[in-house]
This record gives structure tokens, C-alpha cells and sequence, in this order.
């Protein structure tokens, strides 16, 4: 009877450690999965789509490498996915196996991710580079096991804190004045340019980055009345000039929360070289609260016909621009302080319009940048024709005609300059959105 006594004791006992469970992997202590259901990631191999760009191909595979390697200390494989299937695959991004294609065959969002295990192989897959990043990240914690299984969407959080040291983010983009319905071209291929669609990647943009200044051309009344106005609202923004009878098509917004107004001001430009009223210089001066140092940004957007189009634009472009740098000399007078001056200006360094900056001591933020500065030219085709990455334009920083320029600097540094350039952006505007940190 002793002998049978502890025989079933011990059944009990084994019984008793094949369902406890472990609350730190999400269980709720009573059940667990049995030790054969771990996944030994030394078996796997990383593998990323030849086809995809590099920001969801392989890029995203090496952040997944440097992931697994954080997590176990061992270093995988990478490989495309032309080469012969294994049994054993952490799967990035759109590849052509079929566990990948069962996700992305589905209709998801662009901030959608997930995270899972299927038939053998661990899936990173996501709706766009952003959320593929937070999926590639979510390795590091999630435990590995055959169920594993998560997801989740970033759309509304910051993602992009600002460079280390810098106390100011300002933020420029061309937005494409487009107002009408979705266009043929865009549906054929199950996109979507109307100001509904394109207003809530504008949100994304300003939530990832959480800009202390916004500034934007083409801006156009009835996306701000029906989206833009909400949305920068709720976001914690405010617009720093009321349009009066002419509508303010470069508004300068600003995070009210890091900022205060002192002042501001419009000029529209003549009528004759401002198509629709919409090339015109809105500025903007600053109390900056947790320095008390003060700033001004302006917005503008030069004419933007080339002189073989219509004679007499270059010197148009060129007395546009001499006009903000004689209203930057009068407030620099009255502010003694830094000048930043962002928008789309129709034209290269190499134009007489942009060297009336240059010559005047003005410096691009991607020359000033001490960290980093893309030299990248910041524009691509998207119009009601379609949409795609193509560009005329070489990346030699030169090229571009999107720029953040900056004044008086004092002891005030430039630290970084960047385009923001992941695919959803293609199909927002032709301009990507750019901007620049700094240390006041």
C-alpha cells in the first residue's frame, strides 16, 4: 500500500507541473504550453522579399537579425526569398511564401501589424515600413512559442523622438492642392487621393514626429474646414495667423504646448505670379517655453512655372525671395534672434531665386545639419494621373526644391535634416514631407 500510495503522489506531482502556468508570458497560472512548443530560433533563417523595398525587404531583415540577436544572443542567416525554402523561416515583409501571402492578402491597414507563427515559419508582416518596424521591434519581448500570435496598429503614436540634444523640430511639406473626387487613375489601381484619405497620412506624419512647428503649402480651405483643422486640433496645434479675406494657403502651425505666438504675418505675392493667390510667405515669431529663447519660421511657396513655360518666372522667383529676406532683415532687427525659413520654392540652389539666399548668408538645413543631412531631392510623381517613386531629379542635395533654410544662427545649431520618405507618403502629395532638428 506504501508503494501505490507514493506512485500515485507522484503522478500528482507531475500532474501538478504540466499545468502550472507562467503568469510573465500572459497565462493566467493554471494552464501552460508544454516544453516541446518552444521555438529554438538557432533552427531559423531570415528571409525578405527580393521584391519589396529595402525599408520592408532588407533593411527590415537586418533589423530582425539585430533583434534575434538581442534576444538569444545568435547571430541568423539572411536570404531573399528566390533561394529554396527551409522548414525553419522568420519571414519579413511581403514574401512570396505562402504564410506571408495569406496575411498580406488580406485587406489591412497601413499601420497595421503582426506578429506570428505559422506552419513552421515566424511572420513579420505589416501594412506599411513603420508598422513592419514595430512587428521586427515586438521580437525582442514576445515570447517564443507556437502560439505565438500578436498585432496591433500605430497609427497616432510618436515614433521618431527628436535628435539627442535638440529642444526644436520644425516640419515642411507641400500637401497637393487636390480637392476633387478619386481620381480614375487611383482607382483603377485601388488607391484613394481624395483630401479624406490623403488628410489622415498628413496625421500619421505630424503624430510619428510631433513637430514643435508645422509649415505647409498648397493648403487649401476646404481641407482645412473638413479634416486638417480637427485633426491639428486635437493634436494640439494652432494655427499662428487667421486668414482674413485672402485665404493663408503657407500656414505656419505650432504645438502650443512647447510654444508661444509673439507675432506673425502674410504677404501674398502679385497676383500675377501667384496662380489662385496660392504663392505667398506666412512668418511666424516664437516664445520657445522651456528656454524663453525666441525664433521665427516662415512659410512660403515660390512661383512655379520653368522660364521656357512662361517668360519673366525666374525673376519672379527671384523677387519673391528678395522680398522675404527684406521682411526677415526687419524682424531680425526687431527680434534679434534665429530665422528659419521652409517651403517649396520651385527651384534648385543653381537658380538666381535661391542664391539671393545663399549670397545673403542663409544656409540649407541639410549643409548646417551637424549629425546628419539628406541630400536626397525630396521629390516624386503623384498627381491625378497616378502615382509612383520616379523622380527627375538627382539625390545630390543640390537638386531638391523643398528646403528649410536658417539665419542668424547665433550660437543655435542645426543637428539633423531629414526627408521622410516611406511608401504611403508617395501617395499623399509629390512632395515628401522634410524636416529639421535643432538646438536653440
Amino acid at each position: 500500500m506504501k508503494v501505490k500510495s507514493l506512485v500515485l503522489t507522484a503522478i500528482v506531482l507531475l500532474l501538478s507541473c504540466c499545468t502550472k502556468g507562467n503568469p510573465e508570458d500572459g497565462g493566467n497560472g493554471n494552464t501552460d504550453v508544454p516544453e516541446n512548443d518552444a521555438l529554438d530560433l538557432s533552427e531559423y533563417v531570415i528571409v525578405f522579399s527580393h521584391e519589396a523595398e529595402a525599408e520592408e525587404g532588407r533593411d527590415a531583415a537586418m533589423a530582425m537579425k539585430a533583434a534575434v540577436k538581442s534576444k538569444t544572443g545568435k547571430e541568423l542567416p539572411i536570404v531573399s526569398d528566390e533561394v529554396q525554402e527551409k522548414a525553419r523561416e522568420i519571414l519579413i515583409g511581403p514574401t512570396s511564401r505562402k504564410e506571408s501571402v495569406q496575411w498580406y492578402s488580406a485587406a489591412h491597414d497601413t499601420f497595421d501589424w503582426a506578429l506570428f507563427h505559422s506552419g513552421g515559419k515566424i511572420v513579420a508582416a505589416a501594412g506599411g515600413c513603420w508598422a513592419l518596424d514595430k512587428a521586427v521591434d515586438r521580437m525582442k519581448s514576445a515570447p517564443m512559442k507556437t502560439t505565438l500570435s500578436e498585432k496591433g496598429n500605430i497609427f497616432g503614436k510618436m515614433l521618431f523622438p527628436p535628435e539627442e540634444g535638440s529642444n526644436l523640430r520644425i516640419l515642411d511639406d507641400n500637401i497637393w492642392n487636390y480637392t476633387k473626387a478619386n481620381a480614375p487613375a487611383w482607382e483603377a489601381v485601388g488607391a484613394d487621393c481624395t483630401n479624406k484619405v490623403r488628410s489622415r497620412g498628413f496625421e500619421a506624419i505630424i503624430c510619428a514626429y510631433m513637430p514643435d512647428v508645422f509649415t505647409m503649402q498648397e493648403y487649401h480651405k476646404s481641407m482645412h474646414d473638413d479634416y486638417m483643422s480637427k485633426i491639428l486640433t486635437d493634436r494640439g496645434y494652432a494655427m499662428s495667423y487667421t486668414p482674413g479675406s485672402q485665404w493663408n494657403w503657407t500656414p505656419v502651425f505650432y504645438r502650443t504646448s512647447t510654444l508661444t505666438l509673439k507675432d506673425s504675418g502674410y504677404l501674398r505675392y502679385d497676383s500675377s505670379w501667384s496662380d489662385s493667390g496660392s504663392k505667398s510667405y506666412q512668418w511666424a515669431a516664437f516664445t520657445h517655453k522651456a528656454t524663453g529663447k525666441t525664433f521665427i519660421v516662415f512659410s512660403t511657396h515660390l512661383w512655379w512655372k520653368s522660364e521656357s513655360v512662361q517668360a519673366g518666372s525666374n525673376s519672379a522667383r527671384e523677387t519673391q525671395a528678395k522680398s522675404i529676406i527684406t521682411k526677415v532683415a526687419e524682424l531680425e532687427q526687431k527680434y534679434a534672434c534665429p530665422v528659419f525659413v521652409a517651403g517649396d520654392m520651385n527651384c534648385n540652389l543653381n537658380s538666381t531665386a535661391l542664391k539671393q539666399f545663399t549670397n545673403a548668408g542663409y544656409v540649407t538645413a541639410w549643409h548646417a545639419a551637424t549629425v546628419y543631412g539628406d541630400r536626397r531631392n525630396g521629390h516624386h510623381q503623384c498627381s491625378a494621373d497616378g502615382f509612383s517613386r520616379s523622380s527627375t531629379k538627382p539625390d545630390d542635395g543640390m537638386s531638391a526644391i523643398d528646403y528649410i533654410f536658417a539665419h542668424n544662427m547665433g550660437t543655435s545649431k542645426v543637428l539633423t535634416f531629414w526627408r521622410i520618405q516611406p511608401y504611403f507618403t508617395v501617395m499623399l502629395t509629390d512632395h515628401y514631407p522634410n524636416y529639421t532638428d535643432i538646438a536653440l
